[in-house]
């Protein structure tokens, strides 16, 4: 029988507790703030969860086109590529993480209910979103994050498509959702006098992606997601304390 992701997750957690690599090291807590926060660790954890809910947003814009079969593999990413990473990270602040709900959503896609799959989205992202929410981001910790989700998004775009043509559609699909997560982190910094000048940046971005699982030539310039992950960055620097 198929060991499923979620038990690897639940016995890796069991592993690293018997060797005792909490007490040494993950729990000593020398400087929390270097992995909560706005510590440049704690803001690093908070982008991995960033990214997950861009393929997790993927996913369900997908289902929700009836592509479950595209859905699915984005469904299948945060699995495969980030959330090992933050497994010292839930260790610290005392959380369970979110494993539970990425595989009771990864389950739902087996489901021809896409009401269900819908719901238990919502629940993982939810989770996310508290989890984040605890970490207490200033305006400037939260554009760090956006910065490094348009830089991602960048990186992922030229990898998808090459001279107009989308040559990796998952990686397409990936740059825009990292960049819907982006923009809620920017929508959040309140304080910021440039939040609205950004967010219509934002939308114009969007025009790089006319449909998730476009046929055709693409005719706009993946330059100007470089260009927004450059103001985000001076935006940052701006409102640092």
């Amino acid at each position: 029988m198929e060991w499923r992701w979620i038990d690897r997750m639940k016995y890796v957690f069991g592993v690293l507790l018997t060797l005792g690599i909490w007490a040494n090291g993950w729990a000593n807590e020398p400087d929390r703030q270097q992995t909560t926060g706005e510590g440049v660790a704690g803001i690093s954890y908070v982008t991995k969860m960033a990214l997950i809910q861009g393929h997790l947003w993927v996913a369900a814009q997908l289902v929700e086109a009836e592509e479950m079969d595209l859905g699915a593999k984005h469904a299948k990413h945060p699995q495969q590529e980030v959330y090992q990473e933050l497994l010292p990270f839930f260790l610290q602040i005392g959380s369970s993480g979110f494993a539970d709900e990425l595989d009771d959503m990864a389950q739902q896609l087996h489901n021809p209910s896409k009401g269900d799959f819908r719901a238990s989205y919502l629940r993982v992202m939810a989770v996310i979103d508290d989890i984040i929410a605890g970490q207490d981001l200033n305006d400037s910790a939260k554009l760090t994050v956006a910065q490094a989700l348009i830089a991602q998004a960048a990186v992922e775009y030229r990898a998808g498509v090459v001279d107009g043509e989308i040559t990796d559609l998952q990686e397409y699909q990936d740059a825009r959702g990292f960049l819907q997560i982006a923009e809620t982190f920017v929508a959040q910094c309140e304080e910021s006098r440039r939040r609205d000048s950004l967010l219509e940046q934002f939308q114009s971005a969007k025009v790089l992606w006319p449909d998730l699982n476009l046929e055709g030539a693409l005719t706009e310039d993946a330059a100007r997601l470089s260009l927004l992950a450059d103001q985000l960055a001076a935006t940052g620097e701006l409102a640092s304390p």
